[in-house]
């Protein structure tokens, strides 16, 4: 007799594709073998967590087609179970899996459409936290503004592209214009991607200001990371960006 934690774990794993000798002894035949009840729960298992991956990439479902998504998903499941019991958690690979995938070479912005609507998930599953306001900031003595390191606001995420890849995003939402096309020609998106009170924003940003957004997420002081957004862009006005930014939510606190 299994023990019930070595009992659980071992119907999880043989419910993932793993191995079924542990937990075939524990299961009552009644008019079927252990083998094909446990197909059945492990097919029931690839269904839901197709459909997880379905609802977390609506865009990436809607440009390869339902039949398509779904055999890649199965593939995916095969390769990458679930590691939390969080549904909402499960899928952040899938757009490193699908530059790997042959079949879809010919959509070469697939997989970056895939990790903007991670980071959309992300984002919008994120611990709430009080955004900075302009006015705390009023308060620093300008002198100092340099040295500030900012913590930014934990739904805050950060995705460039060599592609338009929020146009393609806006296009195939619901509602919008069906006969709207996305000239891919558009060139290189960056993009930082911001949930304000219940809603995901997308903040569109400059070679610079990405940079600068790159800088600050990894702890640098604020003048540092002035300084990495000018090196990309001679033009590149960092205050102006810093602006939209605690405008937008973007930051949650600082320091010296």
């Amino acid at each position: 007799m299994l023990a019930l934690a070595e009992l659980q774990s071992s119907f999880g794993e043989a419910s993932l594709g793993g191995d079924t000798i542990t937990l075939a002894p524990a299961i009552i035949g009644d008019g079927l073998q252990a083998e094909q009840r446990l197909s059945i729960h492990r097919n029931n298992t690839t269904v839901l967590l197709c459909e997880v991956l379905g609802t977390t990439y609506p865009v990436v479902k809607k440009l390869v087609g339902e039949a398509f998504f779904d055999s890649v998903a199965r593939a995916y499941v095969r390769a990458h179970p679930p590691r939390s019991p969080c549904l909402f958690e499960y899928g952040g690979h899938f757009g490193d899996y699908l530059a790997n995938v042959p079949a879809v070479a010919e959509l070469p912005y697939l997989s970056d459409v895939a990790k903007l609507e991670w980071a959309w998930n992300e984002s919008f599953y994120a611990v709430d936290a009080e955004p900075l306001s302009a006015s705390a900031l009023a308060k620093i003595d300008p002198e100092t503004y340099g040295d500030l390191i900012f913590t930014l606001h934990p739904s805050l995420r950060l995705v460039a592209s060599a592609y338009p890849i929020k146009e393609i995003w806006d296009v195939n939402q619901c509602g919008a214009d069906p006969d709207a096309r996305v000239d891919l020609n558009e060139g290189a998106q960056r993009l930082a991607v911001l949930r304000a009170q219940t809603s995901v924003t997308f903040i569109e940003l400059s070679r610079g200001g990405f940079e600068m957004t790159a800088q600050l997420s990894a702890g640098k002081r604020l003048e540092d990371a002035f300084l990495s957004g000018q090196r990309l862009m001679a033009d590149f006005d960092p205050t102006a960006t810093l602006s939209v930014l605690i405008r937008a939510g973007a930051f949650h606190t600082f320091f010296i």
